[in-house]
């Protein structure tokens, strides 16, 4: 920032000064003999050293002025209000460093009065004679009157000059806080990154007069950098660019962050980067010198801020202070438009996602995704409101397919619970070794490979809801402490004895018949009971066939719009075949029928041939089928007693469980074997899964 001082312009009272010469010089005339009067005025800030001179005979006038000078000798000797008589040999070495000696030559003799003395600013008056005829008393007396007289005009002449430089310095500092308002304006107000640096860009250039600014800021995370130019052209003319920097983001960083003010020669680094279009556009336009700002904020950089003339004195040090302060508002309008953009980018995410969630997913609360108005599923949905803000147990049953998670989901939003989301976890989908620590947690070093602590589904569900998916697949020796935290609503992590109280409402759901699992002693019937406080069966799909028109269009709706298809209505011939299907695998099948539906139409209206889409014209089931095993050829193959005894065992055993081998309801489970054992066997007794016929 400038101080006031450096508006104090001397020059400014020179025509003032030179009619009080001419008035001293004719007053003078008629009292006293004089071959010159010099003014001597010498300003400490800014440092300048000036002097008024009138010859006496040719009235002829002028002025020597220099700034910066070495002029301590000449007031050396004046503190003093008495007036000080020099000669030729005195004086002369008084003016051997400062004052040029021609405006005192032929001076035989001086008389100095001292006019005006103050911290900053010191004035004398010389009256010279070029002979050797020295100052008579009434003579001193008549100079001292005058020099009283010349000593108010000065000091007025001073103190208006003052004023005066006070009131270019408070215009200066208001021009400055002006560009700086504009720019913090424009900054915050602008949410257009180009356009905001452009209209900084012109606002700098226009108040400094200079010839090119340059804003570098970053794109894509850090890597790449973008240059917003704006050259120059001439008052009203601008030319205005967006380029990729091409300079190494090491060069720019060195550039903004040396502790030293450095004005670059353009000519120097283009010689360096000469594939630079930018620095060979300045050097184009005659411009020679560079200087580099950063834009930081919270020690993260933001860009930086270039400026390049055709001189260097543009980058005086007030100057300097006041681009510093220019880049601190530029560096807040970019963190704002990033700022800015973020948020507008998670908004569109977010109404994006909400637009998706709206179309695919609809409202829990209205039921909108269980499609359906049989007498069946109205049931089913009245239970569902009967025990949706209790906490008890419920136990979903029903088909595979038939939507059971979504009852689940329903039940959840109606709850007091529904703020919270909904945990869920299949059963059967996780190893049995493992379904434990999924479960319940497990503290690090619990076992091998526990290198660090897990929070169990039951912890993560507090305070909310969990589904137990599959629950008919839980291994048997889980099910004791599954039942234990149902009923004393507590769980203790793996490699933990501590007990963390959990409040979770459990919902379970499964296809198996649990009943007849309690009867073969497969299910705990304690935990069947304690799961099985408010059962609700969901109907197949063939038992509410009514609904099947509405979940066909609302299946066609979703599948269009996902693929972009124009399918707005569906052949009355093609409801007719999906109703009269009994559809086994429930809802679920009739959704993956109509998918493929929507693929295949080539028109606006969708068609099935249901012949078509169907497996050897029998729907697909859920378990696997167990076709025949061919005998062992008994000739080739050298089968004991034994084994053909154990034969027989083991192809009954798939029989009884539908063919499946591993699992808590598979054969090797039953037989007592290992899972690798029992492949072993079938592999040498030729006995493949595939194959088995269930014989009634």
């Amino acid at each position: 920032m400038q101080a006031k001082h450096q508006f104090f312009d001397i020059s400014s009272i020179n025509q003032a000064v030179f009619a009080c010469l001419d008035n001293i010089n004719k007053l003078c005339k008629n009292f006293v003999d004089l071959d010159r009067i010099n003014i001597i005025i010498e300003t400490l800030s800014p440092s300048t050293l000036a002097l008024f001179h009138i010859d006496c005979q040719t009235e002829q006038k002028g002025v020597w002025s220099q700034s910066s000078a070495n002029n301590d000798n000449v007031f050396h000797c004046e503190l003093s209000s008495i007036p000080m008589h020099y000669n030729h040999t005195t004086y002369s070495l008084f003016l051997a460093d400062t004052i040029p000696a021609i405006y005192y030559q032929d001076v035989q003799n001086c008389y100095h009065f001292s006019l005006y003395w103050s911290d900053d600013c010191h004035c004398a008056l010389h009256f010279l004679r070029t002979n050797d005829n020295g100052f008579t008393a009434d003579e001193i007396n008549t100079l001292q009157q005058l020099a009283e007289l010349v000593a108010k005009i000065v000091t007025n002449l001073l103190a208006i000059e003052q004023i005066n430089s006070e009131k270019k310095f408070y215009e200066h500092e208001h021009l400055r806080d002006h560009i700086l308002v504009n720019i913090i304006n424009t900054a915050i107000s602008i949410r257009d990154l180009e356009k905001m640096l452009k209209l900084v860009a012109q606002e700098i250039i226009e108040f400094f007069n200079i010839d090119y600014i340059g804003l570098v800021v970053p794109t894509n995370g850090q890597a790449q950098q973008q240059l917003y130019s704006t050259f120059r052209l001439s008052d009203t003319k601008f030319s205005q660019q967006c380029t990729s920097l091409n300079l190494p983001q090491s060069f720019i960083k060195k550039l903004a962050t040396s502790p030293t003010l450095e004005i670059y020669s353009i000519e120097e680094l283009h010689a360096q980067y000469s594939k630079n279009t930018i620095l060979s556009m300045m050097l184009d336009v005659g411009l020679n010198s560079l200087y580099c700002l950063p834009l930081n904020l919270a020690n993260k950089q933001k860009g930086a801020l270039l400026i390049a003339h055709r001189h260097a004195d543009i980058f005086n040090s007030d100057n300097i202070d006041l681009f510093k302060r220019i880049a601190d508002r530029i560096t807040i309008g970019v963190d704002n438009i990033e700022a800015y953009q973020h948020v507008s980018n998670l908004n569109h995410s977010l109404t994006n996602e909400n637009r998706y969630l709206s179309e695919e997913i609809p409202l829990f609360d209205s039921y909108k995704d269980i499609v359906g108005q049989s007498n069946a599923i109205q049931r089913v949905l009245e239970q569902v409101e009967m025990v949706a803000d209790s906490t008890s147990s419920v136990l979903l049953l029903g088909e595979t397919g038939t939507g059971k998670e979504l009852f689940a989901k329903a039940i959840h939003q109606r709850s007091s619970r529904r703020n919270k989301r909904m945990i869920k976890i299949n059963c059967s989908a996780v190893p049995a070794n493992l379904l434990e620590s999924e479960l319940f947690g497990h503290e690090r070093g619990a076992f091998t490979n526990a290198n660090a602590q897990r929070i169990g589904r039951f912890e993560l569900a507090h305070g909310s809801t969990l589904l137990l998916d599959e629950i008919g697949d839980i291994p048997l020796e889980l099910q004791p402490k599954l039942l234990r935290v149902l009923q004393e609503k507590e769980i203790e992590r793996l490699g933990s004895n501590k007990t963390i109280p959990i409040d979770a409402r459990v919902i379970a759901a499964t296809n198996c018949d649990l009943e007849k699992m309690v009867a073969d002693r497969t299910f705990r019937a304690d935990l069947y009971y304690r799961l099985n406080v408010f059962p609700i069966h969901i109907p197949p799909l063939r038992h509410r066939k009514e609904d099947i028109p509405a979940l066909a269009q609302f299946f066609t709706q979703k599948f269009a719009h996902q693929m972009k298809r124009d399918i707005d209505s569906i052949a009355s011939s093609t409801l007719q075949q999906l109703c009269d299907y009994d559809w086994p695998g429930n809802v679920r099948e009739l959704a993956n029928v109509i998918e493929r539906a929507v693929i295949l139409t080539k028109g606006h209206s969708l068609n099935i041939n249901m012949q078509s889409f169907l497996v050897n014209d029998h729907p697909i089931l859920e378990t696997p089928i167990i076709r025949k095993v061919p005998q062992p050829d008994l000739d080739n193959n050298h089968f004991s007693h034994n084994d053909l005894v154990q034969r027989e065992k083991i192809i009954q055993v798939l029989k009884e469980t539908n063919g499946i081998i591993a699992g808590p309801k598979g054969a090797a489970i039953k037989l007592g074997l290992k899972r690798t054992t029992l492949l072993s066997r079938m592999q040498k007794l030729n006995i493949s899964a595939k194959e088995v016929i269930q014989e009634e």
